[in-house]
């Protein structure tokens, strides 16, 4: 018997009848019967699947394996391992299928290298009403079309209302940055065999979300992600919202915990990886119900059960769903606490805040320079004495980056001290202050001009500052201090063409390198200036980059781009209140206020002045 081309397979426990009104379907693919077979793994069903299934009279051929209740995961393996074909195509039970599906996908694969080809996944209209099949219909809607437009894959950062996502975005495995190319959903996916095979098929210790780790074993492999729109299937939603939170979310939370710890590099995409993101009353609200030995979740899946009874009224079906989502989000908070052991261990693995404090100049001020600019050395002091005092800890970017990858590290209260252009003061009045503190910090240095002086600002009618030599970059590398990259020049980057652009990013990066004696892992924008192409260009040199941009706090999360990271820049003028709302809040109200007072003050004189010149 020769070999059928595709193998489609269905692992199903206690679903016959689904399999009832899914079954024709799938029966009349218009594919010829000798190029495919269906293969259905019973999961130790005892509702008489595997007897119903053997009753069909299919064209194709139709296998039955059974197996002891093992999970999903060991479902697949089962129908890998027995599949003939040369692709294998991943079917729910759920799934009403278009009679082209099966042609679709193996149509893709006839005309593209190896990879994952996966096709969209809708609601189908006869699923019975309820809040989970609603929101999931939602999603699924606006996921597709957003994905169709941009002709490209994302999956949405952190987002606990997901149900069940759906692949990938292209970006090279060698690194892990910016978005993560994710595989949440097998359905409806196909897969050459002897790739699934390399990759040793799915784990069967996860407790959830296998379709996960599968994907990110195949991204790590190499292996290219393709979403065909026409190859789209129905669900059949008969999930019920009590099952949805009572089964599905526990396990899922469980393996969240468990995949960040095995892949490591989707922490920062995992759900709980926005843990820190809440603040005020907020906090304190999750945070009591964390610590509470009684969940709420009960009392909200009877609100859930009123409001699916009255699901035609939308603004109860709306305010359901919100009740859907908050038990939700506590159900995974409470399951990834358990399985971390404690709060405080839970937070130390997903949910510290980075606030990161922006200086220039620190030393006395310089005739004809920019004052704002300046922050005296006694002040300064002071600033890093009061850090000292209330437990927070000075780091480099390299332990953000490590933290980012391998969940420890950090100390409780970290904070990131940067200072742009690298000016000569900073080895006499602010690193050896840093170092009797034992704080880290990042210098990010303008390599072209290194020994020499602040250019880029005499040129625009600034006094001059002397710059870090080759020698002292070289001292304080070895200090516990790093050096990160400010372009070659302080030049605009976005004026500039794409070598000259490359020159500026990645030939500062080699030249810093050489200068320190250490790798360089972070790089900052001159004058916080940068557009996409800049961002692109910077993103593939670099593990971290850092924007100056005030309209937004300059507190980072593991969820937070690491080429998008936020800073607030310390005030010549700042008290210490000011200091603890930039660490605090990313920004200060205080100084804001100062600034709108002081705007007033001179409106009003510039007003004063120009009614007296008018009489």
């Amino acid at each position: 018997m020769s070999a059928v081309k595709l193998s489609v397979v269905t692992a199903t426990f206690n679903r016959r009848h689904a399999l009832e009104r899914t079954l024709p379907a799938l029966l009349a693919q218009d594919l010829p019967p000798e190029d495919y077979e269906l293969i259905f793994v019973v999961d130790g069903s005892t509702d008489g699947t595997a007897e119903m299934l053997r009753g069909q009279e299919p064209k194709c051929a139709l296998r039955v394996l059974e197996q002891p209740h093992r999970g999903p995961s060991a479902a697949r393996n089962n129908g890998i391992r027995a599949a003939r074909g040369d692709l294998v195509l991943f079917l729910d039970d759920d799934l009403l299928c278009p009679p082209d599906l099966l042609s679709h996908h193996r149509a893709a694969h006839l005309s593209l290298d190896p990879l994952v080809v996966h096709g969209p996944i809708y609601v189908a209209p006869a699923s019975p009403n309820s809040l989970i099949k609603y929101r999931t219909e939602v999603w699924y809607e606006g996921y597709y079309r957003a994905l169709d437009s941009a002709m490209g894959p994302r999956i949405p950062r952190g987002d606990t209302s997901i149900v069940e996502s759906s692949v990938l975005h292209e970006i090279q495995p060698s690194s892990i940055r910016g978005s993560l190319p994710v595989f949440s959903s097998i359905i409806n996916s196909s897969i050459p065999r002897e790739i699934l095979i390399a990759c040793g098929g799915f784990d069967e210790r996860v407790p959830s979300e296998e379709d996960l780790d599968l994907g990110l074993r195949l991204w790590k492999m190499g292996v290219r992600f393709r979403h065909i729109p026409q190859a789209v299937a129905y669900e059949l939603f008969l999930k019920s919202s009590r099952d949805f939170l009572h089964k599905q979310v526990e396990n899922d939370a469980k393996a969240e915990v468990y995949l960040s710890r095995k892949h490591p590099e989707f922490r920062p995409h995992s759900r709980l990886s926005g843990l820190a993101e809440t603040h005020g009353a907020k906090r304190f609200l999750r945070n009591t119900v964390m610590r509470s030995p009684l969940s709420p979740v009960p009392l909200f899946s009877l609100l859930i059960a009123i409001a699916e009874r009255l699901y035609r009224f939308v603004p109860i079906r709306k305010a359901g769903v919100r009740l859907l989502d908050a038990a939700e989000r506590i159900t995974v908070l409470r399951t990834a606490l358990r399985g971390a052991g404690s709060w405080k261990a839970l937070q130390a693995e997903f949910g510290i805040p980075l606030p990161v404090l922006m200086y220039h100049h620190v030393g006395p001020p310089r005739p004809g320079t920019y004052p704002a600019l300046t922050v005296s050395p006694v002040r300064f002091e002071r600033q890093m004495r009061w850090l000292a005092r209330r437990g927070y800890t000075g780091i480099r970017p390299s332990d953000w980056v490590k933290w980012r990858r391998e969940g420890d590290g950090l100390p409780a209260k970290p904070v990131l001290l940067t200072f742009d252009d690298g000016y000569a003061d900073l080895a006499e009045y602010a690193l050896p202050v840093l170092r009797r503190y034992g704080f880290g910090a990042v210098v990010f240095v303008v390599t072209g001009r290194v020994g020499g002086t602040n250019t880029w600002d005499e040129a625009r009618g600034s006094g001059t500052h002397q710059l870090l030599t080759r020698e002292q970059i070289g001292f304080w590398a070895t200090q516990g201090i790093e050096f990160g990259a400010h372009s070659r020049t302080h030049t605009d980057l976005t004026t500039l063409a794409a070598d000259e652009l490359a020159e500026e990013i990645v030939g500062c990066k080699h030249e810093l390198a050489k200068i320190s004696g250490s790798p360089v892992t972070s790089f900052a924008y001159p004058g916080g200036a940068y557009n996409q192409t800049v961002y692109e260009c910077a993103r593939g040199a670099y593990d971290l980059t850092f924007r100056a941009d005030e309209k937004t706090p300059g507190i980072n999360y593991l969820c937070t781009d690491p080429h998008d990271l936020q800073r607030t820049m310390v005030q010549p003028g700042d008290w210490l209140a000011d200091l603890e709302c930039r660490v605090r809040w990313g920004h200060s109200p205080i100084q804001e206020m100062r600034a709108r007072v002081r705007l007033r003050s001179r409106l009003r004189r510039a007003l004063r002045f120009i009614s007296g010149r008018s009489r």
